[in-house]
């Protein structure tokens, strides 16, 4: 059993950190090409490091390596080579941990190695749709090489995010089945009650109650709106549910076209508010996806925990 497996058990609620993306467009870093958060791992992985050093010291538990958008078919349809593409990766995790060493608070401190969808690969929006036809062995193919980078860099543990196809889903889980890591699963929703692609949530959940793998699953860069209703369908579903995971963006709107998100959202306080519900309704991993910052970890982190 690893160790954060053990020490996750005996939580009640554990802080996960909010938005890299925009805690590099706050450091003055433009976004807008294919590799979204990725190119900053060539160009300025210093900005990255200093993101996680900022939210541990804003009071999370566990953050999340930049490899979301950071695959091996995306950094070399890019240019780089495969040996480039695999340093980058593990760089990811190296900056994750150099930020918890720098880091001040004394709280527990995780690093959780992110895989993003293939979706996030076809740079198109579709992490939201699940709309891409692409075979099983292709999804293996590109999930494989990422996941064994991130489990030797030395990842606490995996977190699968925005994840809006379940074809998708069986073959990430499937191939971490006998992994020795823990893996956290959020899902991308089309509403309170289906993935992205429309497949019932009920379905997904089963998968996931019955992977021993996955110690944790709900949802993430959903709109706040329907979280408290995802929680509660995800709890009348499986009232002896895992543990639940909540990190939704702040309601914001994406333009796949510019790589930017539309408008504001709801504001820190109001965060704060949804996010006291979302412990209450059960969830025990809280923290924000796309458009929160370090502002909204440190308010939840002081008012809530």
């Amino acid at each position: 059993m690893s160790n954060f497996k053990t020490w996750s058990q005996k939580q009640d609620k554990i802080l996960i950190d909010s938005s890299m993306s925009l805690g590099l467009e706050e450091r003055n870093l433009d976004l807008n090409n294919k590799l979204w958060t990725a190119q900053a791992l060539v160009e300025k992985p210093e900005l990255i490091e200093d993101v996680h050093t900022e939210y541990f010291n804003a009071g999370s538990n566990l953050t999340v390596t930049n490899t979301y958008q950071a695959s091996i078919k995306g950094y070399l349809d890019a240019g780089f080579d495969k040996v480039e593409a695999e340093q980058l990766i593990n760089k990811a995790v190296q900056l994750a941990k150099n930020g918890r060493s720098k880091s001040k608070n004394n709280q527990e401190k995780w690093i959780a190695g992110a895989i993003g969808p293939y979706g996030a690969y076809l740079a198109n929006g579709s992490e939201y749709t699940g709309d891409y036809n692409v075979s099983d062995e292709e999804l293996k193919q590109f999930h494989t090489d990422r996941i064994k980078i991130l489990i030797e860099a030395g990842c606490d543990v995996l977190i699968l995010e925005t994840i809006p196809n379940f074809a998708e889903l069986k073959v990430l889980i499937k191939l971490l089945k006998y992994k020795d890591i823990p893996v956290i699963v959020g899902c991308s929703l089309s509403d309170y009650n289906h993935l992205a692609d429309k497949t019932p949530i009920k379905q997904v959940q089963q998968l996931l109650e019955q992977a021993d793998c996955v110690i944790a699953y709900g949802n993430n860069c959903t709109a706040p709106d329907i979280v408290s209703d995802s929680i509660k369908e995800l709890v009348k579903n499986y009232p002896n549910h895992k543990d639940l995971i909540v990190f939704p963006n702040s309601g914001a709107q994406y333009d796949p076209k510019i790589k930017k998100w539309l408008n504001n959202g709801v504001s820190e306080i109001e965060f704060l508010e949804l996010t006291k519900q979302w412990l209450a309704l059960g969830a025990k991993y809280v923290g924000g996806c796309c458009c929160t910052s370090e502002a909204e970890t440190k308010l939840i982190h002081d008012k809530l925990f």
